[in-house]
C-alpha cells in the first residue's frame, strides 16, 4: 500500500511507501532504529533500509545518525508531521468502513490523571477490552491540566480527569463522587481536633504540582476561607499520588490525596487520615471528549460504556464501589 504524499520546496515525489514511512515514523519517535524494529517486528538492517530507500527517494537526509543517538533533520521533522496526518487520514478510512458494517473497531487513546488512571479506569477498560476485542485501547497517565490540554489538541480519544476547565469546545461529564483527606504518618495520630483551614500553615506540607486535579481542588476549598494555597508550608512539591504516600510516610508532613488511593495504607496503620473541619473536601471525576472531532464507533462505544459502568459507583469507606 502506498501514501500519497506532497512536495517539499524543491523535493517531489508521487507516492511513498506505506512501510518505509511507518518505518521512518517509529525511528523518529522513538530515536533508535533497534528500537523501531523491535516495535515494528521487523530486523534493524531492514528498518534502516526502508529509511535509506526514503532519503534516496527525497534526495534528502532525513534523520542524523550520531552513534546510538538518532536526530531528525529539518526536511524529516516536515516529512513527520504530514505523515501523521497521512496515517490518521488512513486510520478514520478504515474506522468509516468498519462503521458501514456497525462494526466497533479501531484505536482509543485515553487520558487519565493520577487517581482515575490508577483506581477507576484499570477496570473499566478491562473489562470494555473483553467485549470488544477488535478495539485497540492505550492509556497516557498525567495530570488533569496536560490530560485536558492533550484533548485539546486532539492527541487523545477521552480523558477522565478530577478537574472542570470552562472550555466551549470540551464536554465534561460528571461521571464518579470522590472524597479528599488530610493525610499523615503514624506520628500525628495525636491529633484528635479537627483541622480547619485556617490552622493549616501550622504544618509543613507534601504539595501535588500545579497542574494536579487534587490540588486545584485543595485550593479552592482554602479559597473559600480566604486561605492561598500557596501560604501552606510546602517541603516538596511531587508529580504523582505515589510519591505523596511516600513523602508522607516518611514524616515530611501532611498531604492531601483522594481516599481511594490510601484505603490500604491506612489500613495498615501506615498512615493515618487527621480530621478536618468547615473545609468541602469532595470533587468529581469527569469523562471529557472534544466537541469539534468525528468520534467513530469505538470511542462512542467506549464513552457510553464508561458512563454505564460508573453510573452507580460511589466512593464509600475508601473504595469504589457498585
Amino acid at each position: 500500500m502506498s501514501v500519497a504524499v506532497f512536495c517539499f520546496s524543491m523535493y517531489s515525489i508521487d507516492m511513498i511507501d506505506y512501510r518505509k514511512l511507518e518505518a521512518f515514523c517509529k525511528v523518529y519517535e522513538l530515536q533508535s532504529f533497534s528500537r523501531a524494529g523491535k516495535d515494528l517486528f521487523l530486523s534493524q538492517p531492514t528498518i534502516s533500509a526502508h529509511v535509506s530507500a526514503l532519503e534516496s527517494e527525497l534526495n534528502v537526509p532525513l534523520l542524523d545518525r550520531m552513534g546510538r543517538t538518532v536526530l531528525p533533520t529539518e526536511a524529516g521533522t516536515i516529512l513527520y508531521k504530514y505523515a501523521k496526518k497521512a496515517f490518521s487520514a488512513l486510520d478514520a478510512a478504515r474506522a468509516e468502513i468498519a462503521q458501514l458494517h456497525d462494526e466497533i473497531a479501531g484505536e482509543i487513546i485515553i487520558g487519565g490523571s493520577t487517581i482515575p488512571a490508577h483506581y477507576l479506569l484499570p477496570r473499566v477498560m478491562a473489562k470494555y477490552m473483553l467485549k470488544n476485542t477488535n478495539v485497540d485501547v492505550s492509556l497516557k497517565v498525567a495530570d488533569s491540566e496536560a490530560v485536558i490540554q492533550m484533548l485539546s489538541q486532539g492527541e487523545l480519544s477521552v480523558g477522565v480527569v478530577g478537574a472542570f476547565e470552562n472550555d466551549p469546545e470540551l464536554t465534561f461529564i460528571p461521571i464518579v463522587d470522590d472524597e479528599l483527606v488530610v493525610i499523615a504518618s503514624p506520628s500525628y495520630a495525636s491529633i484528635k481536633e479537627p483541622l480547619s483551614a485556617e490552622t493549616l500553615a501550622e504544618h509543613s506540607w507534601v504539595m501535588r504540582e500545579r497542574g494536579s486535579g487534587t490540588r486545584k481542588t485543595f485550593a479552592n476549598a482554602l479559597a473559600e476561607h480566604n486561605v492561598d494555597i500557596r501560604s501552606l508550608p510546602s517541603v516538596v512539591q511531587v508529580e504523582s499520588t505515589n510519591a505523596v504516600i511516600q513523602f508522607v510516610k516518611a514524616g515530611m508532613g501532611l498531604s492531601i490525596t483522594s481516599k481511594l488511593a490510601v484505603s490500604a495504607e491506612v489500613e495498615r496503620g501506615d498512615l493515618v487520615i487527621l480530621p478536618v473541619s468547615n473545609m468541602k473536601l469532595k470533587r468529581q471525576f469527569f469523562c471529557v471528549y472534544h466537541n469539534r472531532r468525528h468520534y467513530f464507533p469505538a470511542i462512542h462505544s467506549f464513552i457510553q460504556f464508561l458512563k454505564d459502568e460508573t453510573r452507580s459507583m460511589r466512593v464509600d469507606s475508601g473504595a469504589v464501589h457498585d
